[in-house]
């Protein structure tokens, strides 16, 4: 029962570490921003060397990729249906 009593006492401890760690965490990005965003803002506002070299292109989106085959399915005229 003792041990028993220990393992229990032992996982509390460690859930309220674990709960604790969590809080601070969350406190420093809501005051100090989150290091990561940091990182990427700064990346993104220092031109890197090989940037400076080439032209700017501009971002595209990633064009999508056709699911189905040319030769499966048939076309279908389309028709509004008014009630």
């Amino acid at each position: 029962m003792f041990r028993f009593l220990i393992i229990c006492v032992f996982f509390f401890v460690i859930l309220m570490f674990l709960m604790g760690f969590s809080v601070f965490k969350t406190l420093r990005e809501i005051f100090f921003g989150s290091s990561g965003k940091r990182a990427a803002s700064n990346q993104r506002s220092r031109p890197s060397s090989q940037s400076a070299q080439q032209p700017r292109q501009e971002e595209q989106p990633p064009q999508r990729k056709k699911i189905f085959a040319k030769d499966e399915g048939e076309y279908v005229d389309y028709e509004e249906v008014k009630e």
